[in-house]
């Protein structure tokens, strides 16, 4: 029983206070591919957890499993994880949460995954009849004659990608801001920052209304619009980008949907202005990565150690009672 309430502390303490405090620590503007990995752990250790409690809450099941992978003894197994607990009346609530919420997940997933796939479809379907493919190293390049200035991508596999311009964008921007533009586009197609999108949005929308890990989606946006400013700003400056960003920002507004990536994306002042300060230097930039993957690494290794350490504790006892009986 103290395995499960620990698990539950736990995994309650990564979607509710740690995902609060993540999503405000100052750092995370500064180090965004750091700050969108530990989002990532802190989210799979969250139902990695959850996971743990509802397959140890259903011990029948859990007990077998452990007496048959540690050769323990199942009535020391019992005893290690029920103890005199009266768990027996929950066994099947459990198992029936547990396949009501994966399949839930699943559910909002799938549903999510076809809708944006058909916005991604309605959207190069509309790009290919009106936009025009000029010349360039950049393979799906599109320019689509539209007064307003704005850029996007739509992602696809197997050269179905696209990034669009409009004529205004053309008219407004200089050459080295287009550059810069298109290069963020294209980062967000490399990235597969859809993908993390998506996941994002489903999580949120399966768990976000409980109050855990209702920031996972908007963090997501946030972190990977400036993990595609970063690549952007590498290759043709800060002040290009940053410039390109006003422009249009000023222009267009930061909408989206979930067929395309805008340019103009989430959270416009603070992007240009960290592009605007520079890129972080210093041992900081060195060591915060290092310690985000082992943060990472702990946020998902504890639910495990957390639930087979009990049987890690009796492992062996089986052949131990077979040869006192013997």
């Amino acid at each position: 029983m103290l395995v499960i309430l620990a698990l539950l502390v736990h995994a309650l303490a990564l979607g509710g206070p740690a995902a609060r405090l993540l999503a405000g620590a100052a750092w995370v503007a500064r180090f965004p591919e750091t700050a969108l990995r530990v989002w990532h752990a802190c989210v799979l250790g969250f139902f990695a957890s959850l996971t743990a409690v509802l397959l140890l809450a259903a011990h029948d099941l859990w007990e077998h499993a452990v007496a048959r992978l540690f050769h323990a003894h199942e009535k020391k197994v019992h005893a290690a994880y029920a103890g005199s607990s009266p768990l027996a009346g929950i066994t099947d609530a459990a198992l029936l949460l547990l396949l009501v919420g994966v399949g839930a997940l699943f559910g909002i997933g799938a549903y999510r995954f076809v809708l944006a796939r058909r916005q991604r479809a309605e959207h190069r379907l509309v790009v290919d009849s009106l936009a025009e493919s000029t010349p360039s190293r950049v393979r799906g390049l599109r320019v689509l004659d539209h007064a307003t200035p704005a850029a996007f991508c739509v992602p696809g596999s197997g050269g179905r990608a696209r990034v669009v311009l409009t004529t205004g964008a053309l008219r407004l921007l200089t050459p080295r801001q287009l550059a810069a533009t298109v290069e963020h586009e294209l980062a967000h197609l490399r990235l597969r920052h859809h993908h993390a999108i998506l996941v994002a949005d489903t999580v949120t929308a399966a768990v976000g209304w409980t109050g855990l890990l209702r920031d996972y989606a908007p963090q997501v946006r946030r972190l990977t619009e400036m993990i595609a400013d970063d690549r952007a700003a590498r290759r043709h400056g800060r002040t290009n980008l940053a410039s390109a960003l006003l422009d249009l920002g000023a222009v267009t507004g930061p909408g989206q949907d979930a067929g395309t990536l805008p340019m103009t994306g989430p959270d416009l002042a603070e992007r240009v202005r960290r592009l605007i300060d520079g890129a972080p230097g210093g041992i900081r930039s060195r060591v915060l990565p290092g310690l985000a993957l082992g943060l990472g690494t702990v946020l998902l290794a504890l639910p495990a150690a957390v639930s087979l350490a009990p049987a890690a504790s009796i492992a062996g006892t089986a052949h131990a009672e077979k040869a006192h009986r013997d």
